[in-house]
Order: structure tokens, then sequence, then C-alpha cells
């Protein structure tokens, strides 16, 4: 599946919602099967848009927790730097700098998927911090999501 270079925002959006459902369910933030199905049926630059959104709201949501709370949270690199190669925690890193930089996408599918998991935990994070209940983070998502669709659309 190809969607416009619009929707990369609006699937940012509904992925993070995804993982913030289930980690309604779960009790912890963990991704759901359906986020890896639902990441599947991109291809490799769709997903790279998808990353490059995934970043920016990522960033969002770190500034906002900085500014409400004077609160610093990095990305947990442990967990990750076993299941990724060393490119990819770099761009996930770099994707999340308050001014990127240059990041290459990962080489292999299962990388990116892997930084795509972590960027939409990291912003569950610190939502959740700021006092958001994974419900109310994966219904602001969903908004999210429909307003990015409705204003590239007009």
């Amino acid at each position: 599946m190809t969607p416009p270079p619009w929707d990369a925002p609006r699937a940012a959006y509904l992925l993070t919602a995804a993982m913030a459902d289930n980690s309604q369910t779960a009790g912890a933030i963990v991704p759901s099967a359906d986020m890896s199905t639902e990441w599947a049926g991109y291809d490799a630059a769709t997903q790279q848009g998808i990353l490059a959104a995934l970043g920016a709201q990522t960033r969002l949501a770190l500034k906002m927790l900085r500014d409400k709370l004077g609160v610093e949270i990095e990305m947990d690199a442990g967990p990750a730097a076993r299941a990724v190669c060393s490119e990819a925690l770099v761009s996930a890193r770099e994707l999340i700098k308050p001014t990127p930089g240059t990041w290459a996408t990962p080489e292999c599918a299962h990388c990116r998927e892997n930084v795509a998991k972590a960027l939409c935990s990291l912003q569950i994070q610190a939502y959740f911090r700021l006092g958001f209940t994974p419900a109310m983070i994966a219904a602001m998502c969903r908004q999210s999501a429909d307003e990015a669709e409705t204003s590239t659309r007009h």
C-alpha cells in the first residue's frame, strides 16, 4: 500500500493510537500485533515518511513535557539495541532531537518498524507523564489523524 505523502502524519497518529489502545489493555506500553500488520502494509518510502512524521510528533510531546514539567525523558536504547542495527538507533535518536539533522532510513523493514514502535512508545510516555491516560492519548491521536486528513484535502 502506498498512501499519498500527505497521509504520513495521519498514519503516524493512528499507529500511536493503536499502541496507546493496546497499552490501556495490557497495563504497560507495548505494541500490538495490529501495529505490525499495519506497518507491514506500507512500502519503504512510505515508512520513511511515517518515521519523519513520528519524529515530529514525538519531538512535540517531548517539548510539551519539558515546557510544562521541566522533565526530560530519553529513548531507552537497551531493549532497542538488542532488536535493531546501530544505524537504526542513530536514526531514532536523530529523529527526536529538538532540531533534527540528517538521518538515514534503516535498511531493513524490521529495524524501521522497531524505530516506529520506539517513537510511539516515547510519545505515549511523555503524554502519560503529562497526566493523560492511554485512552485519552489514543483519542487525541485519532482526533489529530482526522484533522490531518481533513486539512490536507481542503
